[in-house]
């Protein structure tokens, strides 16, 4: 690798460091701690040059974002600042590869672990997971890496499983219509016959006071 090809690899690596710090949700803690300690080693270590220590050292980063509750937004992030790079060398192109696909694994594990609220929240996130998926898949195809790509297609038809097996069992998300201004309590009480259910009001409507909700706004199918 001559120098100017090692400098323009090592400039990715300290651009998309600050990105996976930025990814973790909650970096408090010892896991937070290890998660600065770890970015920061990463983009100062000369050594990122190589391939092999720049994935390893990117994988362990990405864990640790995503233990510090990163989100599949909030990981999108650095696959889509890895993309937004223009390599030119050949070792600079593998590394933004390597991010892209490490990133769409550790997306691949986080929903996984999500919780969804609603079907229509599943589906949102199937449908940025296939158009990530399908990108990456076919640079892969583009590059005659038949092993990379048939790893690819594998993990993108397990995300689809998942993600269709949580929707079935989830409610839709549908719009409710009142003539006055109720609180929270009362419409949940209205419309699930359950009033613990308020919060489900709060957050999907995202409202600032809970004895005010809206007379137009939306609900989990009961």
């Amino acid at each position: 690798m001559t120098g100017d090809e090692a400098d323009e690899v090592l400039g990715i690596v300290q651009r998309i460091g600050p990105v996976v710090l930025s990814a973790a949700v909650d970096p408090r803690g010892d896991v937070g701690t290890a998660l600065r300690r770890a970015v920061g080693m990463m983009v100062a270590d000369a050594n990122m040059v190589n391939l092999g220590t720049f994935g390893y050292a990117l994988a362990v980063c990405l864990d640790l974002a995503r233990y510090s509750y990163a989100t599949v937004v909030t990981m999108d992030r650095v696959r889509k600042a890895a993309l937004a790079e223009t390599p030119f060398s050949l070792p600079a192109v593998l590394t933004v590869n390597a991010i892209v696909r490490l990133t769409l694994a550790c997306e691949a594990r986080i929903i996984a672990f999500t919780n969804f609220r609603s079907r229509d929240e599943v589906d949102a996130v199937a449908t940025a997971m296939n158009d990530a998926f399908n990108q990456t898949a076919e640079a892969a195809a583009d590059d005659l890496d038949a092993g990379t790509y048939m790893a690819i297609i594998r993990l993108h038809g397990d995300v689809v499983k998942h993600l269709a097996d949580r929707g079935r069992q989830l409610p839709r998300v549908i719009s409710y219509h009142h003539q006055a201004v109720f609180p929270a309590l009362r419409l949940a009480q209205s419309a699930y016959g359950n009033p613990a259910r308020y919060r489900e009001l709060i957050n999907e409507n995202h409202v600032v006071h809970p004895a005010f909700m809206p007379r137009e706004g939306q609900m989990l199918a009961v």
